[in-house]
């Protein structure tokens, strides 16, 4: 009765078709982590830019110069996966990350070998990883998992280590390639008198951005390094690699704010939406995944995804600008816009520029110069030829680059100019 329930559970809780084998140890741990990757057909390994990093290719995690929290709930096909994500940039040490990933489903129905319905059992797998990533140049990140696995199936339950590396090269622009070998130390976790081993699977990736950073395309190719499998998912004896391509779109329709994402691999088509909202100190956002399973001739109903992040602290630039609006007037050189310039940089400051916009994203007044831009600016509402610019709203984009050329930048409202008073009639009376 024992193999009935396990076999039964291992069945019951898999992951919607995540290997061409129908599910080998640690599935899971290759599934897909959140909305934004699962859009991008989980190709992942060559952009790691978020706190799903470690997931994919802890070598990314250098990419980020804020903390931030991802929590993600995804729906599965007779199971659920929950995800919480944390990365932590450093000013001397490198970058650190947390994920905490458990997947599972309760109520499980279980039966005697003579058919006869069984008590219900809770099946859960959870891991544990913590990433470090450095990067001994700007364009190139190091980095590792060590993790801690836990498995549960009715009373049975062990627990797990194992090993990743991973690195991330964004050479040469606007190209970047990835590689992740997974599981180099492979946890083995034994239930009652079955061990699973979890196999060693090797991810590579190429992305290249496009229109300025608007546009990003990627594609990985997954290897699972790992034996034919017997009837209870451990490696036999011949070496039969099934690799599984990814591939997936990115397009930020309003920058910085609204992403659109499309991707596919071997079992589902992935459509996407993200909202996102930066200030000065901080940001939020709400992605979200719907996923079609064409590998079943779409037989299995969609699932969705949903995920939220913040991010906040970390190494930032922005302008907090005073007043909201702004009425210059040139012969008055004391009416001016006040710019107070935020800098919280990785390393020293090598070089700075500020660009004023209008409406239509046009330059209007540039102001740029070497080391560490001043902590107070003004702008006196003329352009770079020394003209009133016309009434509207400005905004502005600062962008800082430090010693190592590591670049710092933000775009964010400025002020708005108003310099004519409101409409109405002149009464001209005669003989006045």
């Amino acid at each position: 009765m024992v193999k009935r329930i396990l076999l039964f559970a291992i069945c019951a809780a898999l992951p919607s078709a995540a290997w061409a084998e129908g599910g080998l140890p640690g599935a899971f741990l290759s599934y897909g982590a959140a909305p934004r990757s699962l859009a991008l057909g989980k190709a992942f390994t060559a952009i790691a830019d978020d706190a799903q990093a470690g997931y994919f290719n802890p070598g990314g995690l250098f990419q980020l110069n804020a903390q931030e929290v991802l929590l993600v709930h995804s729906q599965l096909y007779g199971a659920r996966m929950e995800f919480m994500g944390y990365a932590l940039p450093t000013k001397e040490l490198g970058t650190f990350g947390l994920t905490l990933l458990n997947f599972g489903a309760e109520g499980l129905d279980s039966r005697t070998p003579e058919n006869a319905q069984y008590r219900h059992f809770v099946f859960a797998e959870n891991a544990f990883l913590v990433s470090y990533s450095y990067n001994p140049t700007n364009s190139l990140g190091l980095g590792l998992n060590l993790k801690l696995l836990t498995k549960n199936i009715a009373e049975f339950s062990d627990v797990g280590m194992g090993l990743d590396l991973g690195a991330l090269i964004k050479l040469p622009r606007p190209f970047s390639f990835g590689v992740s070998a997974q599981n180099l130390v492979q946890p083995t976790l034994t239930l009652k008198d079955i061990p699973e081993i979890y196999p060693r699977t090797l991810r590579v990736g190429s992305a290249v951005r496009l229109l300025g950073g608007r546009a990003v395309i990627a594609a990985d190719l997954s290897v699972p390094l790992v034996w034919n499998i017997d009837s209870i998912g451990n490696p036999t004896r011949n070496f039969t690699p099934h690799p599984v391509l990814h591939g997936g779109v990115e397009f930020q329709i309003v920058p910085g704010i609204l992403v659109q994402r499309a991707g596919v691999d071997q079992n589902e088509i992935s459509l996407g939406l993200g909202v996102h909202k930066s200030w000065g100190k901080m940001g939020v956002g709400v992605d979200y995944a719907f996923l079609l399973h064409h590998e079943s001739s779409y037989r299995l109903a969609p699932t969705h995804k949903v995920g939220v992040f913040i991010d906040f602290a970390g190494f930032r630039v922005w302008i907090d600008a005073l007043p909201s609006v702004f009425s210059p007037t040139p012969e008055n050189k004391q009416n001016v816009l006040w710019m107070d310039i935020r800098v919280l940089s990785r390393a020293p400051v090598k070089r700075w520029q500020i660009l004023i916009k209008n409406s239509y994203g046009e330059i209007v007044r540039t102001f740029s110069s070497w080391e560490n831009p001043p902590l107070r600016m003004s702008w006196d509402g003329l352009d770079d030829v020394g003209r009133l610019v016309a009434d509207g709203r400005y905004y502005y984009n600062i962008i800082v680059l430090d010693k190592h050329n590591s670049p710092l930048e933000f775009s964010g409202f400025l002020t708005e100019i108003k310099t004519k008073g409101p409409k109405g009639k002149v009464e001209i009376r005669p003989g006045e």
